[in-house]
């Protein structure tokens, strides 16, 4: 396994040789280790480093001392996103267990504190590919709009290996060209939600599948399953519809691989008051060859990109509350952040919540050389 101060080493430094006092892979190494231990800034990782500078010499060379804080923030703001996004995506690939079958949700988010100087806010959207089963980001890439994820969706696919893994992607991605790459290029299936941009598909499949259930004669037509979970107060019932018969479909050849329409159906009730929210209903096509089951369990398993990346994201880190004007500097700390989820997510004996162990790692140096030790990405 290639440790990340090997990959960081890798990593092409854009800065003017004659000025440079420390080792970028050095830097990119303390600003990690200072985010996983609290630090939000560069200033804060200045400070962090000044005070683990004993412990940190015994795996760094720092050969001209701790840098600066404007070191920190200069080399954040000149590192491209996309190079350091191929580099993210090699070191998890050392990281993540490669099995078929796993699901790899796909979504983006967007950093709301990011800013020009004319106060527009949400600037930078960062879309990352997260795998369900080991709770890891296995990669991402900046765009700067929510519309650009449809460009930006295939160029982080072209950074994964996916052979044999279910792809889950909301509405956004239920594009032919990317759905043709997942197939053909990547060797993967699909689980891809199916909305109103897709007008005539979304209107023909969603009028096939109600037609269908509401016609007991039908039944033949679709495999079901039902769902009831609760939790939090609350009862959640929910019902899935696979239908494999899609060969009416006249475009059929243009969705690649396409061999299955899923609708679900969820209700949720409020034990303590009784009231009922109105059903919802969801749509996906899929590649994928399973029973009704498996391709329902791809489906749900997306919403841990919601759960355990984004929520840990802006709960664990305050990534919302991070106002940074400079968006390329913002974009750089977003994939720090996501690679130190990673860390302390590969930590499975400690049964506490992200932004606790990070508070953890600030106080205790024996829990913080734990988790470098034992995520087996140091050394």
């Amino acid at each position: 396994m290639e440790t990340i101060l090997a990959i960081f080493e890798r990593v092409p430094d854009s800065r003017q040789e004659w000025k440079i006092k420390h080792k970028l892979s050095e830097i990119l190494v303390i600003a990690l280790l200072a985010i996983t231990s609290n630090a939000e800034s560069s200033s804060q990782m200045h400070d962090f480093a000044v005070s683990r500078a004993e412990w940190l010499r015994t795996f760094l060379i720092l050969e001209n001392g701790i840098p600066g804080r404007l070191t920190f923030s200069r080399v954040l703001q000149a590192l491209s996103p996309k190079v350091f996004a191929i580099f993210f995506s090699e070191l998890m690939a050392t990281a993540a267990a490669k099995t078929d079958g796993r699901v790899v949700a796909v979504d983006g988010k967007a950093l709301a504190g990011t800013y020009h100087n004319d106060g527009r806010k949400g600037l930078v959207y960062m879309v990352s590919a997260w795998c369900c089963e080991n709770k890891l980001t296995l990669g991402q890439v900046k765009t700067q709009e929510k519309s650009n994820e449809i460009t930006a969706i295939p160029e982080l696919l072209d950074l994964l290996d996916l052979k044999g893994a279910v792809v889950t992607m909301d509405a956004m991605g239920c594009q032919k060209e990317i759905v043709k790459k997942i197939v053909k290029e990547k060797k993967a299936d699909y689980v891809v939600g199916l909305k109103g941009n897709q007008g005539t598909m979304h209107r023909e499949f969603k009028e096939y599948a109600l037609a269908a259930i509401n016609e007991p004669a039908e039944n033949n037509r679709y495999e079901k399953m039902t769902v009831t979970e609760k939790g939090h107060g609350r009862i959640e019932e929910r019902e899935y519809w696979l239908f494999r018969d899609v060969e009416w479909f006249e475009n059929i050849k243009e969705w690649t691989g396409l061999n299955g329409l899923l609708m679900t159906r969820s209700r949720r009730k409020n034990i303590k008051s009784g009231k009922e929210s109105e059903p919802e209903t969801r749509f996906y096509i899929t590649s994928m060859k399973g029973n009704v089951e498996q391709v329902a369990r791809a489906s749900r398993s997306h919403w841990g990109i919601e759960n355990n990346l984004h929520w840990v994201l802006d709960v664990g880190f305050g990534e919302d509350a991070c106002m940074t004007r400079m968006n390329i500097e913002a974009a750089n700390l977003s994939q720090l952040r996501r690679i130190s989820v990673n860390i302390l997510n590969l930590d499975t004996e400690t049964k506490m919540s992200i932004k606790r162990k990070r508070f953890r790692c600030s106080l205790e140096l024996d829990y913080l050389n734990k988790l470098v030790v034992g995520s087996g990405l140091f050394s």
